[in-house]
C-alpha cells in the first residue's frame, strides 16, 4: 500500500510539474551576470551529477566504497557514540547526493562565489560577515520554478517569508537560530545567499544593468582562454582584490608596528592581477587542467620579478634522465641571489644581523656568497628512480643536479664542504668522467657522490646512479623514449620554465612499501599499536592507495608569456 501511495504522489508531482515545464523558457543567462565585477572568487562546476557518478563508478570511487570505516573503528574500539555520529553523517551525505532534488538543482551548472567581505571588527558578528559573502548559483536541469516547487514540498516544515524586490521574489527561511537562507529565482537561475544584502546586490545587477563579473576584463580574458565545450571545472580568482582584502583584514588583527612585516610576507603576490583554472575531460584516458596567472610586471616586487619571468628555455637534462625514472623535476628559474634576498627579507633582520649571519655561513662553507652566486646557473632538478625498502631503512635512489656557470668555483665549494665534514673522498673514472664519492658503512646504496657532467654538478646518494646517468646520455635510452612519458608529453619537451613527470601508479606501490616498513618499525616498539596500525593499513590506507593508482602517469609544464604564467597538467588514467 505504501508503494502505491508513493507512486500516486510521484505521478501527481510530475503532472503538476509538467505545467511549470510548459511555461515559456527563460533566455539563458550566465551566472557571471548575477555576480558583481569585484567578485573575489568564482568556482564553476559543469554537470556535477555526471562528475559525481563518474567518480563513484571509477576505480578510486569503487576502492573508497570498499572501505568499511565502521568496521575499522569498531576494531580500534572507537566509542560507539562517535561511530553512530559517523554513520549518521555518512548516510545524510550519500542520501543527499543521490536525491532527486540534488540532481535537479546541481545536475547542470553550479557556481560558488565569494564577494568582497565587509569585515570591520573581529567579533563573532563581524566574522559572520565572511559567511555572508558566499553566493551559490545553480542552473537546474529542469526549470528553476519546478525545482523550487518540489523543494517547497520537501521542506514543508520550514517557515518561509517572501518579499518582492525589483520584480523578483526573495524567499527566506531560518536554517537555525543564527543562519537565515535567502534565495530567489532569477532568469532561470537559482540564487542562494546567507545575507539579504548579498542577494539584493546580485539582483541589482539585472535590475540596473550595472557592471557584472561577466564584464570584468580579467574574467573575460581568462574565460576566453580557458573555457571550452569540454570544461568540467572553471575557477576565477581576482588575486589583486584578494590581496587587498587580506591586507585590510590583517589591519584588524595585527598591531600597526607589526603590519609592515605582514605586508612583506605577502609581497610575493603583489603584482598578481588574477588567476584562472580549468579542468577538462573529453571521455578519453587523458585528463587535462590548465592554470593562467595574469601579472602586472611593473607591480611586482623586484626581488620576485626575475624568478617569475625567466625566459622559457630548452631542457637539455632530458638526455640524462633514465627511462625507468619514477619522479623527475626540472626548472630554469633558480636565481640564488634573488632567493638569498627573499630569505633575508622574510627573516626581518637589520643590516648588522644580516652581515653577521652572512659572515658566519661563509666561514662554514669556505667560500664567499658572491662566489656561490657566480658558480651556479639557473637550471636545477632531481631524479628519483626507485625506493629500496628491503634494508634497515628506506633508501631513495635520488639524484640532484644544478647547472654550473663556473666549475672551478663549484669544485672548490664541494671540496670545502667535504673537508669540513671530515670525510675522505674516493675517486673513480667512468667513461672519462671523474666521480667523487664517500665510503660509508651502509653498503653500496649509500655512498654520497658528485660529478661534473654535461654542464651540471650532479649529486647523488651513490655513485652508481651517476654512472647510470652518464650511460643514459651515451646510449640515448632516456626518458623521452619511455611510453609513459610519451603518453603525457604535451609540450614537456618544448621550451619551458619547469616540467614534472611522475609514474604515479608505480610511486604509489613504493609508498605502500613504505607504509609496511613503518608498520614493521611499530612492531618492534609496541605489538598492540602495531595491530591497530595493521587494521588501519589494510582497511583504509591500502584501498585508498590502490584507488589512486587509477592515475597512472602525470606530466606538467609551466612557462611564462608576455604578462602571464601558464601551467598545464596531463593525467593518463585507467578508468
Amino acid at each position: 500500500m505504501k508503494k502505491v501511495i508513493i507512486f500516486i504522489v510521484v505521478l501527481g508531482l510530475v503532472a503538476i510539474g509538467t505545467s511549470y515545464l510548459l511555461k515559456p523558457a527563460h533566455k539563458e543567462v550566465k551566472p557571471a551576470k548575477l555576480l558583481p565585477a569585484d567578485t573575489l572568487l568564482m568556482v564553476e562546476l559543469v554537470n556535477l551529477e555526471k562528475s559525481i557518478d563518474g567518480f563513484k563508478s571509477g576505480k578510486l570511487g569503487q576502492k573508497l566504497k570498499e572501505i568499511d570505516l565502521t568496521g575499522v573503528m569498531q576494531n580500534l574500539e572507537v566509542p560507539i557514540k562517535a561511530i553512530e555520529e559517523y554513520e549518521k553523517t555518512k548516510s545524510a551525505v550519500l542520501s543527499t547526493l543521490d536525491s532527486m532534488l540534488f540532481k535537479e538543482l546541481f545536475g547542470q551548472e553550479t557556481v560558488l562565489a565569494v564577494l568582497p567581505p565587509k569585515i570591520d571588527h573581529l567579533t563573532p558578528e563581524g566574522l559572520k560577515k565572511a559567511l555572508d559573502s558566499l553566493v551559490l548559483i545553480s542552473r537546474p536541469k529542469s526549470s528553476a520554478e519546478l525545482v523550487e516547487f518540489v523543494s517547497r514540498i520537501f521542506t514543508k516544515n520550514l517557515k518561509f517569508q517572501t518579499e518582492v524586490y525589483a520584480g523578483y521574489e526573495i524567499k527566506s527561511f531560518e536554517l537555525d537560530s543564527d543562519i537565515t537562507v535567502h534565495y530567489s529565482l532569477a532568469d532561470g537561475l537559482l540564487v542562494v545567499t546567507l545575507d539579504r544584502q548579498a542577494i539584493i546586490t546580485c539582483l541589482d545587477l539585472r535590475k540596473n544593468q550595472q557592471p557584472s563579473l561577466d564584464q570584468n576584463e580579467y574574467y573575460q580574458n581568462l574565460r576566453s582562454k580557458l573555457a571550452s565545450s569540454g570544461t568540467k571545472t572553471f575557477v576565477y580568482n581576482n588575486t589583486k582584490k584578494m590581496y587587498e582584502s587580506i591586507l585590510n583584514i590583517s589591519r584588524l588583527i595585527i598591531k600597526e608596528e607589526k603590519f609592515s612585516d605582514m605586508e612583506r610576507s605577502l609581497s610575493a603576490f603583489k603584482g598578481f592581477k588574477a588567476i584562472g583554472y580549468a579542468s577538462y575531460d573529453d571521455g578519453s584516458d587523458l585528463l587535462q587542467s590548465k592554470t593562467l596567472v595574469m601579472i602586472d610586471k611593473k607591480g611586482l616586487e623586484p626581488v620576485y620579478a626575475k624568478a617569475y619571468f625567466t625566459k622559457p628555455g630548452k631542457n637539455k637534462t632530458l638526455q640524462i634522465v633514465p627511462d625507468n625514472t619514477l619522479f623527475y623535476y626540472w626548472a630554469n628559474n633558480l636565481h640564488l641571489k634573488s632567493l638569498w634576498d627573499i630569505y633575508f627579507e622574510n627573516q626581518y633582520l637589520n643590516d648588522e644581523e644580516k652581515e653577521s649571519m652572512k659572515t658566519s655561513l661563509e666561514k662554514e662553507i669556505g667560500v664567499s656568497f658572491d662566489e656561490v652566486f657566480q658558480a651556479f646557473g639557473n637550471q636545477f632538478g632531481l631524479i628519483l628512480t626507485d625506493i629500496n625498502t628491503g634494508g634497515l631503512f628506506p633508501i631513495p635512489k635520488l639524484t640532484f643536479f644544478m647547472e654550473t656557470a663556473n666549475q672551478d668555483t663549484t669544485a672548490k665549494l664541494m671540496d670545502s664542504v667535504t673537508q669540513k665534514s671530515g670525510m675522505v673522498l674516493q675517486k673513480e673514472e667512468f667513461n672519462d668522467i671523474k666521480i667523487n664519492y664517500i665510503m660509508l658503512p651502509f653498503g653500496n646504496d649509500v655512498q654520497p657522490a658528485y660529478a661534473f657532467f654535461n654542464g651540471f654538478c650532479i649529486v647523488s646518494i651513490n655513485h652508481q646512479l651517476i654512472k647510470d646517468i652518464i650511460s643514459t646520455y651515451k646510449n640515448g635510452d632516456n626518458i623521452t623514449t619511455d611510453r609513459d612519458f610519451l603518453a603525457v608529453n604535451k609540450g614537456l619537451t618544448d621550451k619551458n620554465n619547469n616540467i614534472m613527470f611522475v609514474k604515479f601508479d608505480q610511486l604509489i606501490d613504493k609508498i605502500k612499501e613504505l607504509v609496511i616498513f613503518g608498520r614493521n618499525m611499530i612492531v618492534l616498539k609496541d605489538q598492540g599499536e602495531a595491530e591497530k596500525a595493521a587494521v588501519v593499513i589494510s582497511g583504509v590506507i591500502n584501498p585508498a592507495l590502490d584507488g589512486l593508482k587509477m592515475y597512472r602517469t602525470i606530466g606538467s609544464r609551466t612557462f611564462t608569456k608576455e604578462d602571464e604564467i601558464e601551467a598545464d597538467i596531463y593525467y593518463k588514467i585507467d578508468r
